[in-house]
Formats: structure tokens, sequence, C-alpha cells
């Protein structure tokens, strides 16, 4: 790969995304409407004294570190499906630039944008609602990578069933992580699923990440148990995602795909 190529992708999204009132919108708006709104919620709760102690900022924290793994995963998606509602896979890769060059850009620039959607909503939340999840944010760390990690692999399958099956099925690239939400435990332990569901919710690295930045939150301990099984997850899904995105890249490009997208 060559660093110049790859910052040329992250130039060409930077540029649209700096001109496009959808990418900005996608970018700042909804991460900052949903820490509002949750912030009003936890507010009218601790007034009518229905909360235990530390969970409104749980909720807050909660709030913020889904809305970034969400960004991450549907603007990489969509930074995608520009190429491919524009026609401009063809150009693009009639060029010495590969797909690996490509993607990787493409990474780079919706994790500096999520990053800032997440720091707008963690301002907001200082400011307006007097919750700093800055003294705890190192002991998230950890699981905030594993988050990000997790959003780029469902990122990958999602831009691959797309570009195999066409935009027809591009809702995918905002509905697909809400299809997660219920069983990564965003709001509430494992432990209020059904039985049976718990071993499913064990699969996801989001309900490790959650799991252990309750803990952190709780008892002030970092869980190096969700940390791990949280990464070993992730390693075995970034590993099928590539392959799986790879694949149906390459079977798009000679059934002629690329060129026939609508």
């Amino acid at each position: 790969m060559k660093a110049h190529r790859i910052l040329a992708v992250i130039y060409r999204h930077g540029y649209e995304a700096r001109r496009n009132l959808n990418r900005l919108t996608d970018t700042l708006y909804w991460p900052i409407q949903n820490i509002i709104v949750w912030g009003f919620f936890t507010l009218y709760l601790s007034r009518e004294n229905r909360l235990e102690p530390g969970v409104a900022s749980y909720l807050l924290g909660a709030t913020m570190l889904w809305g970034m793994f969400y960004s991450f995963q549907r603007d990489l998606a969509t930074g995608f499906m520009e190429e491919l509602w524009s026609r401009n896979l063809v150009n693009l890769f009639s060029t010495p630039l590969s797909i690996s060059e490509y993607m990787t850009g493409l990474i780079v620039l919706n994790f500096f944008k999520a990053m800032l959607g997440l720091l707008m909503a963690a301002l907001i939340a200082w400011l307006c609602y007097a919750y700093n999840i800055f003294p705890t944010l190192p002991a998230y760390l950890p699981f905030l990578f594993n988050l990000i990690l997790f959003s780029l692999s469902v990122g990958l399958v999602v831009i691959g069933l797309i570009v195999r099956y066409s935009t027809k099925i591009q809702t995918l690239a905002w509905s697909f992580a809400g299809l997660l939400m219920p069983l990564s435990c965003v709001f509430y332990p494992v432990s209020t699923l059904p039985d049976w569901l718990r071993p499913l919710a064990w699969t996801l690295p989001t309900a490790h990440a959650f799991e252990g930045m309750r803990q952190v939150l709780a008892h002030g301990e970092f869980s190096w148990a969700r940390f791990l099984w949280g990464l070993a997850l992730n390693i075995l899904y970034f590993i099928f995602a590539a392959i799986f995105f790879h694949r149906m890249f390459v079977s798009a490009r000679s059934r002629g795909f690329l060129v026939k997208q609508d």
C-alpha cells in the first residue's frame, strides 16, 4: 500500500464531507441530539428519585459510546456507497489505487469523524448535564477499542453485501447495527436478558464492552476478562469480515456489478 494514495482517498472524502450537509449532519447533529434527549431523560428520572446513584452517568456514557459505534459503522458504509451512487468506482479502480488502499483511507477518515462526534457529545454532556466522561475515559479506552474494531467488522460485512447484491439493500448501512443493539446490552446488564438469549449476547464484543464499562463505573475496577473476551471475538470477526468483503468485491467485479449498481 502507498501512503500517498491513502491520503488522496482521505482528501477526497474529506472535501466531500466538508461541503455535504448530509455528512455534517451525520457527524455532529445526531450525536448531539442523542445526548440532549438522553440528558433530559436522566434529569427527569433523577428528580423523581427513580435512579440509583451512578445510573444516570452510565446512561449518558453508554449513549455516547453506542453513538460512536453506530456512526463509525454507518459512515464507513455510506462513504463507500457515495462511490456507488455517483458511479465512481470504475474511475477509482481504473487507476493504480487498490481496494485495500481505498478502504484504509475511508477507515482513517471515518475514525476521526466518529471521534469528533464523540467529543462533541461529551462536551455537551459536561456543559449541560454536569457529566464528565474524561476522568474515566482511560479505563474505557480498551473497551472503546473493541467497539471500534467490531464496528469496522460490521461495516466491512455490510459493504460487501451491498457491493455484491446492489444498493437495493443499502438500508443495511443504517439498520444493521440496530439489529445488534438489544443483544449488545447497551443500557442494561446481560443478566436482564432471558436465560436462552444470554449465550447469544456473549458472542458479541459489544456486550463484553458495555458490561466491562458498567463494572468500571460501579466498582472502579477494570475487567480483563471482559476486555480479552471481546478482543478475541473481535479478531475472529475481523478476519471473517475481511475475507468476506474481499470475496464479495472480487465476485462483484468479475460479474460487472461495480458498473451496474442501481
